[in-house]
């Protein structure tokens, strides 16, 4: 077949139907970049893409020790209990260290890379891994106990409610499962990858999430059933806040959003000047929360006005912690950095062992099928065609300008640094 001549058609011959996943995930390369933070005791705890797990006095900045890992640390919140901190590598391990001192006391190797954070609770660690599987393992001594396979990357930072354990899966699903047995309760489908940096959101008996099919969800705990969703711009990969009747995150169409817990209704939304992918955080009357942009937004909790802004050297993934009026967060230009909760001015900055920025892999995925329009006809394609197209606009409740180039095979796909 000559493509060029038996196929001459124009772009708006093509309709685009949305079908399957959609889905995002990103691949890290060495560098001191850093998308993880979690203050406890008067102790930041963060990785690096330098392949270093750090603990830093939150008051000085001094650094108190470093363990190195086999590979890049993306764990995004630390979890601890007692005295041991636990996090995930891209190692595929599981750590577990002496918080005060660092000293490793056990691993656990999964199938694959990790980078959601592991969850504590009742004397058990639960976490995810890229080979699919939530993993149970005993929380003194990490032997394993139960895991799940999901049917895709099981990189979402579970949730423990009642019984059971929730948490979701680059497959589309949110599952619940027994959190002592691991067998499967209820599952509720989505149609995008379901990943967040913290423990899933839960009040009354309600799950909070977003997935990457552009809705955010509101999920009955108990059975999995839906109350209701809100369409935003795009997909999103961040976690979620909820307090005082209303849920706020991030999406990657560039808004803020603040939402009725109860409905779903919107009360207010923020634009930044690029992507959401930062999970927030609230002190008094203030709501913080990074961007692509390279920015740290500290916005008003009721209005959602800005109040001020911080600008740092990178883009800012990392969540964001505050602890005695002081604002904890990582970004990519290698730093740690603390501001004055009330200004954003700077009151220290760390830096990691290395100046170098780590480069990233973004693959994303928006599920679609080419139909063509044939003498006033639709047939759906059989082949697949390669669309390139440098600017396209993603239309769902809201329209914006998208970044990414459509490559159709079924599917459009990006890639970026």
């Amino acid at each position: 077949m000559d493509f060029d001549k038996d196929f001459d058609i124009e772009l708006s011959d093509f309709n685009v139907k949305k079908r399957e996943l959609s889905y995002r995930y990103w691949i890290y390369e060495y560098g001191g970049s850093v998308v993880s933070c979690r203050v406890y005791d008067g102790v930041v705890y963060f990785g690096s893409c330098d392949n270093h797990f750090y603990a830093v006095d939150a008051k000085t900045g001094k650094e108190l020790w470093r363990f190195r890992t086999g590979d890049l640390v993306l764990n995004p919140t630390p979890e601890i209990n007692g005295e041991i901190v636990y996090f995930v590598s891209y190692d595929s391990y599981l750590y577990a260290l002496n918080r005060k001192t660092g000293k490793e006391l056990w691993r656990f190797k999964s199938g694959d890379k990790c980078w959601a954070a592991p969850l504590y609770h009742d004397g058990l660690v639960y976490f995810g891994s890229k080979d699919s599987y939530m993993y149970a393992v005993d929380a003194e001594t990490g032997k394993e106990l139960w895991r799940f396979r999901t049917g895709d990357f099981a990189v979402s930072t579970p949730a423990v409610y009642a019984g059971s354990l929730i948490f979701g899966s680059y497959d589309g699903f949110l599952y619940a499962v027994d959190k002592k047995t691991g067998k499967e309760i209820w599952r509720f489908k989505t149609y995008g990858s379901i990943f967040n940096q913290k423990s899933l959101q839960i009040e009354n008996g309600v799950v909070y999430f977003g997935s990457f099919d552009s809705n955010f969800y509101a999920v009955n705990a108990n059975d999995g059933k839906e109350m209701w969703r809100f369409r935003t711009g795009y997909g999103m990969t961040n976690g979620t806040l909820v307090g005082g009747g209303r849920v706020y995150f991030g999406s990657h169409d560039h808004n803020v959003y603040c939402l009725d817990s109860k409905s779903g209704k919107e009360i207010w939304r923020f634009k930044a000047g690029d992507r959401l992918g930062s999970s927030p955080a609230v002190y008094e009357k203030m709501i913080y929360i990074g961007s692509k942009d390279h920015n740290l937004y500290c916005l008003d909790i009721r209005t959602g006005k800005e109040i001020w802004r911080f600008r740092t050297g990178h883009e800012v993934w990392s969540p964001v912690s505050v602890f005695n009026g002081r604002v904890y967060f990582g970004a990519l230009d290698c730093h740690l950095y603390c501001l004055d909760a009330s200004t954003g001015k700077k009151i220290w900055a760390f830096e990691t062992s290395t100046k170098t920025v780590s480069n990233y892999t973004a693959s994303e995925e928006i599920s679609a099928e080419v139909v063509i329009k044939v003498e006033e006809t639709e047939q759906e394609a059989e082949d697949k065609y390669d669309l390139s197209i440098n600017e396209v606009t993603i239309r769902g409740e809201y329209s914006f300008k998208s970044e990414y180039a459509f490559k159709s095979e079924y599917h459009t796909k990006s890639e970026y640094k």
